[in-house]
This record gives C-alpha cells, structure tokens and sequence, in this order.
C-alpha cells in the first residue's frame, strides 16, 4: 500500500511538471510568433525603406521638420544626377513574390526565389537588392559561411549598389560568427572609415566593442 501511495504521488508530481513544462512552450511559442512577426515588419520596412532611397537616387531623407531639403541650384552645364531606375512591372512582381516569401521566414525558399529572379532579369536595377537578400536569408538561419559568399557577391558584382554598405556590414558579422576574428575586425573597421555618421557605422562600432569586451 505504501508503495501504491508512493507511486501515485511521484504521478501527480510527473503530471504537475508536465502542465508546467506545457505552460512554458506556449509562453515560448507565443514569444517565438511575436518575434517572427516583428522580423516580417522590420524586413518590409526596411525594403520600402531603402527602395525608396534608390528611387531618389540615394540623396538624403527629409529633414527633422518634414520637409524635404532644397535642392542646389544647377551649375552651368552640368546635369543633374539621374534617379536609380525602377523595375519592370514584371520584375517587380517577381522580386515581391521572393521577398514575400523572406517576410514569412520561409528562408530556403526565398533565397531560391532571389536567386532564380537575378537569373532571369540579370540586369535589373533590383538584382543587387536581390543578391542582398540571398545573403540575409542564409544568415538568418545562420549559414553564415555561404552567407558569407552571398553577401561579397553584393561587393565584388555591383560596385555601384546603394547595398554595399549593409553588405560590408554583414561580411563582418559573418566572419566574426565563423570566428575569423582578424577578418571581422578589419571588415568593421573598413566600414567605420567607408561610411561614418551612418548606421552601419554605428553598428560596426557595436560588434567591435563586443569584440573587445570578450577578448577577441
């Protein structure tokens, strides 16, 4: 009888660490789906963000008032600096239907995507913004050795991106992931000198000082 008891008793104990244990996953699963949901908003924002930049031909965003700034009176002769070419309505549609897919962090599918629209419009003034992408869907999923290679793609293949900077950015965050310190301090550092005042910048500075803190 005394072992009967004892047996029911480690039981109950079982069942109140599995009604515990069951609460902690979907606390977690919960926080997981806020977490993936504010990812699909940030990569949205940050497309529109940044196409809109490309649209403008990379000149500076509105000031503080809201208005947008002046623009320098033309000098004799000399035209003004044309704006980055949009898509076709067809590359467009294409590179959306990739970039729908990153949103919701079907990773492996949407780099797929990218990769087949740089095949099939190689010179549209999207394919670096796509070949960008490659790179940050492996490095989501933390493939960070050929996101590595994605991302230099961005560098060494379109000299003239308005990407780049986040490109370097990244290369350095990838070599520091892969532990190739050396190389992730001077990708950083490079960075710091390409682009001061500017975010990537900034979050260069961030890494190294982490760097820095553990030793590296």
């Amino acid at each position: 009888r005394e072992t009967l008891v004892d047996l029911l008793v480690q039981l109950e104990a079982l069942q109140s660490e599995i009604r515990r244990l069951r609460g902690r996953l979907e606390v977690q699963t919960h926080e997981l789906e806020r977490l993936k949901n504010r990812q699909r908003d940030l990569l949205g924002d940050l497309d529109r963000r940044l196409r809109a930049l490309e649209r403008r031909g990379g000149q500076a965003p509105p000031n503080a008032a809201g208005s947008p700034p002046a623009p320098a009176a033309p000098s004799a002769g000399r035209r003004p600096a044309p704006r980055m070419p949009t898509g076709t309505a067809q590359e467009q549609k294409d590179y959306d239907a990739a970039f729908n897919l990153l949103k919701q962090g079907f990773y492996e599918r949407a780099a797929k995507g990218f990769r087949d629209f740089i095949a099939k419009h190689p010179r549209s003034p999207l394919a670096d913004n796509a070949q960008y992408w490659i790179g940050e869907a492996n490095y989501v999923v933390r493939n960070f050795r050929l996101a590595l290679e994605e991302f230099s793609k961005v560098v060494s293949e379109y000299p003239n991106s308005l990407k780049i900077p986040d490109a370097m950015l990244k290369i350095g965050y990838s070599h520091y992931e892969l532990g190739a310190w050396s190389k992730a301090r001077e990708t950083l550092q490079q960075v710091i000198a390409r682009y001061p005042n500017t975010t990537v910048a900034k979050s260069a500075e961030i890494r190294l000082a982490k760097m820095k803190k553990e030793g590296r």
